[in-house]
């Protein structure tokens, strides 16, 4: 069984990318949503994962899932099949996002290595090289 609390916490974070995750979800459920506060599942409800307050939760009774925030608020329902695909999109899209993030800052780094270069071989004085180390280090993330 997959692990499903990195994607709870990244969702949970409310960073640029738990933005992005909350739009595909938006996309891709195939019931419509309108985020509708609940009980937090205190009734009726197994806890598949959780992290930070987000939560798989399956009715024990009609057997339905649901993704809730922190807040208690519903974000997305749907069969506990449609809602394990949709963690394992959102963590397949994660991945994807993790490895281009990696792949940039690595090619930043390439940047900065031959700005060195050509300090050391006097093409730039050391203000020009730090302005521009400065100005790629903070593309990296």
């Amino acid at each position: 069984m997959y692990d499903y609390t990195e994607i709870l916490e990244e969702l949970s974070s409310g960073s640029e990318i738990a933005d992005e995750l909350r739009l595909i979800i938006e996309r891709n459920v195939s019931m419509p949503n309108i985020p509708f506060p609940t009980m937090g599942g205190l009734v009726f409800w197994n806890n598949i994962a959780e992290c930070n307050g987000w939560k798989l939760q399956q009715n024990m009774i009609t057997h339905h899932a649901r993704i809730i925030d922190s807040n208690d608020v519903r974000i997305a329902w749907g069969t506990l099949d449609e809602m394990k695909d949709l963690l394992e999109d959102l963590a397949n899209y994660l991945k994807l996002q993790r490895e281009v993030r990696k792949n940039e800052n690595l090619a930043t780094l390439e940047e900065i290595k031959k700005l060195k270069e050509l300090l050391d071989i006097g093409a730039i004085d050391i203000e020009e090289f730090r302005q521009k180390k400065t100005e790629l280090m903070s593309k990296v993330q």
